[in-house]
C-alpha cells in the first residue's frame, strides 16, 4: 500500500527524500537516547544507522533493491571518503557523471538493461524480411544490438531512440565508427514519438512502462506491425509468441502482432 504511493515520483526524489527524513529523525531523537543511556556514538556508526534505517524505508516505499543498496551504504562511504580527504569537487562530477548515465533509473525506473550478442542474434532472424522495414529499439542503451543487426539487414532501417545522455552519446559515437548506412540514433524520450511509421518495435525496459508503452503502441502502430519485449510482459495481454533464447539466463522475446 505504501509503495503503490510513492510509484508516480522519481526513484531519485524518494531516495533523497527518505534520507532527509531519518536525518531529521536521527537529529532529533538521538541525542536524547545517547543522554538516557549515557552513551556517545561515534559519527560513524551513525552514518551505518542512517544507511540502515534509509535503506529499510526506500525498501518499504517499493524502490528496487540496488536503491536499497545505495542507501544503505551512501552515508557511511561519504564518511569514509571525508576520512580519506578526497577532494570536494570529485562528489558533484561524480554524481553527475552517474546521472547522466543512468538519468532513465533515477527518473523512470527503468535500469540501463544490455541485449547480449545471442538474443541480438535470435531478434535478427525473428524479422520479416520486407525490403525497407523499419525497426527501433526503444531505449537502445549503447546501441550494441542494432549495430549488430542492421550489419545483417542492408535492405532495412534500423532506429534507435535513448534519453539518457551518456549512453546516447556513446551509441551515436560507436555508430559513427562501427555502424551500418541504415542505422540512426535519436536522443529524446520515445514517449513523445509517433511510433506509426515502425514496423517492429523491440524494448528491454522494465515493467514499470510496459502498460502504457503497449498501450501506445496499439493505438499508433500500424495493423500487422511487431511489438517484442525482451523479458518484461504486458499485463493482461498473452504474446502471440514467446521465444527462449539458448543464453545463460534463458532470455524470453514476448512477440505481439499489432
Amino acid at each position: 500500500m505504501i509503495a503503490r504511493k510513492f510509484e508516480k515520483f522519481p526513484p531519485v526524489f524518494v531516495a533523497i527524500l527518505v534520507q532527509a527524513i531519518v536525518w531529521l529523525v536521527l537529529k532529533t531523537a538521538l541525542p536524547l537516547v545517547q543522554q538516557q543511556f549515557g552513551v556517545s556514538l561515534p559519527f560513524f556508526w551513525i552514518m551505518v544507522l542512517q544507511g540502515a534505517l534509509a535503506a529499510s524505508l526506500t525498501y518499504v516505499a517499493g524502490l528496487s533493491y540496488w536503491w536499497v543498496i545505495i542507501q544503505a551504504v551512501a552515508p557511511p562511504l561519504l564518511v569514509l571518503a571525508l576520512i580519506l580527504q578526497i577532494p570536494v569537487w570529485i562528489f558533484p562530477i561524480l554524481l553527475v557523471l552517474l546521472l547522466l548515465t543512468f538519468w532513465n533509473v533515477a527518473i523512470n525506473r527503468v535500469p540501463l538493461y544490455l541485449t547480449n550478442d545471442l538474443t541480438a542474434e535470435k531478434i535478427e532472424t525473428l524479422l520479416p524480411g520486407q525490403e525497407g522495414l523499419v525497426f527501433v529499439d526503444l531505449g537502445s542503451g549503447l546501441g550494441g544490438t542494432l549495430r549488430h543487426i542492421a550489419a545483417k539487414r542492408p535492405d532495412q532501417q534500423f532506429i534507435g531512440i535513448e534519453s539518457a545522455p551518456v549512453p546516447f552519446l556513446l551509441s551515436w559515437f560507436l555508430g559513427k565508427l562501427f555502424g551500418t548506412g541504415n542505422l540512426r540514433f535519436l536522443y529524446g524520450s520515445f514517449w513523445k514519438i509517433d511510433l506509426s511509421s515502425f514496423d517492429v518495435i523491440y524494448c528491454f525496459l522494465s515493467p514499470v512502462p510496459m502498460p502504457d508503452l503497449f498501450d501506445k503502441a496499439k493505438s499508433e502502430m500500424k495493423a500487422g506491425s511487431l511489438f517484442i519485449s525482451n523479458s518484461f510482459k504486458v499485463p493482461g495481454h498473452k504474446p502471440n509468441r514467446t521465444v527462449t533464447v539458448k543464453d545463460s539466463r534463458k532470455t524470453k522475446l514476448m512477440i505481439w502482432k499489432i
